[in-house]
C-alpha cells in the first residue's frame, strides 16, 4: 500500500463538481485548513496557520481577513443564518468566540477556562439548532474505582 504525506503548506481547498466529477482549486487557498461553507454557499471560511480566520467570497473571488487571535483559532462553524462564524480559541484562556461576517465584530460567547474538555487541543465543538455551542466535556477520569470481583 502506498501512503502519501501532504505538506500542510502545500495543501489547498478543492471543490468536487458532482455532475462533472472535476476538481477545481479555490484560488489562494494553499496552506489553509478547516474550510467551511456558508449556509448560502457564497463564502468559505478557513484558517491560516498564523491564527487568522479568512473568508473567500465567490462573487469577488477574493480572500479577506476576518480576524486574528494570538490565542489560536480552530473549528470554525457558521451560524444558521450565516451572519456569524463561531470558533474556538484554545490556548491560555480557552473560549468560544463569534465574529460578524459583515461588521467583523468579535464577541466572546463563553469561557471554557474551568471546563475539563476531552482530548488534547483538538476537542472541537458544534452548534445546536439555536446556535448555542455544544461541547464534549471529560468527566470520565475524575474518579477511579477499584472493585473486588470473583469469577463464578
Amino acid at each position: 500500500m502506498f501512503e502519501r504525506l501532504v505538506d500542510q503548506r502545500e495543501a489547498g481547498i478543492q471543490i468536487l463538481d458532482l455532475q462533472t466529477h472535476r476538481l477545481s482549486s479555490v484560488p489562494g487557498s494553499k496552506g489553509l485548513s478547516s474550510p467551511s461553507w456558508s449556509p448560502d454557499g457564497r463564502y468559505i471560511a478557513a484558517i491560516l496557520p498564523s491564527d487568522k480566520l479568512v473568508l473567500f467570497d465567490f462573487t469577488t473571488q477574493k480572500w479577506v481577513e476576518l480576524g486574528r487571535m494570538s490565542a489560536g483559532v480552530g473549528f470554525d462553524t457558521w451560524s444558521r443564518d450565516g451572519k456569524h462564524i463561531y470558533f474556538e480559541s484554545y490556548r491560555a484562556d480557552p473560549a468560544i468566540f463569534r465574529i460578524g461576517v459583515s461588521n467583523r465584530k468579535l464577541e466572546r460567547v463563553v469561557s471554557l477556562k474551568d471546563v475539563r474538555l476531552t482530548g488534547d487541543i483538538d476537542w472541537g465543538f458544534t452548534l445546536d439548532p439555536e446556535d448555542s455551542p455544544l461541547i464534549l466535556r471529560d468527566v470520565s477520569a475524575q474518579e477511579v474505582y477499584a472493585f473486588d470481583w470473583e469469577a463464578p
